[in-house]
């Protein structure tokens, strides 16, 4: 059996967290021994993401990635700390492999792996750089991904990215996320009921959803912006936004200064947040920066319309105007009248479901992409 050292830092659950929990659920367990090695903030006590891996009878190793949070001072040594930490568990373990996801995996992981010899991979998903640490942090990715076996990218975009950053073609690979919600209808008919009731929508009130993280990044506030359009034109509707961040409190303002108060709910972050799909006529994903958004996956999964920036890997996935709508950037003009020509027309919203199910049954089927990530193991293995 092949023991692989699995590397991440689980914040919120947003989509990294999706992808890595779908992927130690359906890995092939009887040829590949994977050991979470999870760099957490010791001061949150709850994190959904650990939870779910333990439901899934995984033994997890816990690296602290500072004593304290950063409003009690910074916390000088503690890259030092987790390289040390690293160190003392891949040297005791007896890892054929390491397995590194996000920026800060990939920079501890990177000297520790070349000390011991072990080789290693990392699963690239993009790259966000809303502020100059992050902006610092991505810079040293990149620099330590040049010295990884193999990237694994989610979109061509990001393999775009790495190599006008020198990564060699040769060490690149796109594996575009897959997701494994299978959707009943009689399941989603009464989700749909219990959650409108539970934020007080009419069964028939046209409602327009986002699920992510609120960042910059995921502009939502264009989302917004497409909601005070359609006031405009006496186009009656609901917008309900799930997920957390830190634009929540400006989106709110937002929402006040555009009348929107009765129309946009801030829903907060849900666990349960498959459950939530089944309360839209419409997705709306505002990105100004993607990879493969698993949002994106499970809105189509679940026969929701989506209309979604074309940035990253969705046109990709979103062919526009068969299985949804693609939209520029910060269009949100362009947003709106997707919108109001899907409320329009039920027998387009019904059509552009269909297709929408019907790619992801055939184009991402979550077996297929943890074989393709396999075959990664195998092959970097088999070339040692």
């Amino acid at each position: 059996m092949i023991k692989i050292a699995y590397l991440l830092t689980p914040v919120q659950f947003g989509g990294s967290e999706k992808v890595n929990l779908t992927f130690l659920r359906n890995v092939n367990r009887e040829r590949f021994d994977l050991h979470p090695i999870l760099l957490v903030r010791p001061w949150e006590k709850d994190n959904l993401f650990i939870r779910k891996v333990e439901e899934a009878n995984y033994s997890i190793h816990k690296i602290p990635v500072a004593l304290n949070p950063r409003s009690e001072g910074r916390d000088y040594f503690r890259v030092a700390r987790c390289v040390l930490h690293l160190y003392r568990i891949l040297s005791r373990g007896s890892f054929h492999l390491v397995h590194t996801h996000g920026y800060f995996a990939d920079i501890i992981g990177t000297p520790v792996c070349k000390f011991l010899k072990i080789p290693y991979l990392s699963t690239c998903h993009g790259f966000i750089s809303n502020d100059r640490n992050l902006k610092t942090y991505n810079r040293l990715d990149r620099l330590a991904l040049q010295f990884c076996e193999k990237v694994i990218t989610v979109s061509e975009e990001i393999k775009n990215d790495l190599l006008r950053n020198g990564i060699k073609e040769s060490r690149i690979v796109v594996i575009q996320n897959a997701v494994q919600n299978s959707y009943k209808e009689e399941e989603l008919a009464h989700q749909r009921i219990e959650k409108r009731r539970f934020l007080s929508i009419e069964k028939d009130e046209f409602v327009i959803g986002y699920v992510g993280r609120l960042s910059e990044e995921k502009g939502v506030h264009y989302l917004i912006e497409a909601g005070s359009v359609m006031k405009e034109s006496s186009e009656p509707f609901k917008i309900v936004i799930i997920g957390d961040g830190p634009r929540r409190k400006e989106l709110q303002a937002q929402a006040k200064s555009k009348g929107l108060e009765k129309e946009v709910i801030l829903a907060g972050f849900q666990n349960d947040v498959e459950e939530w799909f089944s309360v839209f006529d419409a997705f709306v994903l505002p990105s100004l920066t993607e990879g493969t958004p698993m949002a994106l996956l499970e809105a189509m999964s679940a026969g929701i319309p989506p209309i979604a920036s074309a940035v990253g890997g969705i046109p990709k996935v979103v062919e526009d105007g068969v299985n949804g709508f693609l939209v520029a950037p910060g269009d949100f003009r362009a947003i709106s009248e997707k919108v109001i020509a899907l409320k329009k027309n039920p027998g387009l919203q019904k059509k552009i479901a269909l297709e929408a199910i019907n790619l992801i049954r055939n184009r991402f089927d979550v077996h297929e992409w943890c074989r393709k990530i396999e075959a990664q193991y195998n092959e970097l293995l088999a070339n040692l």
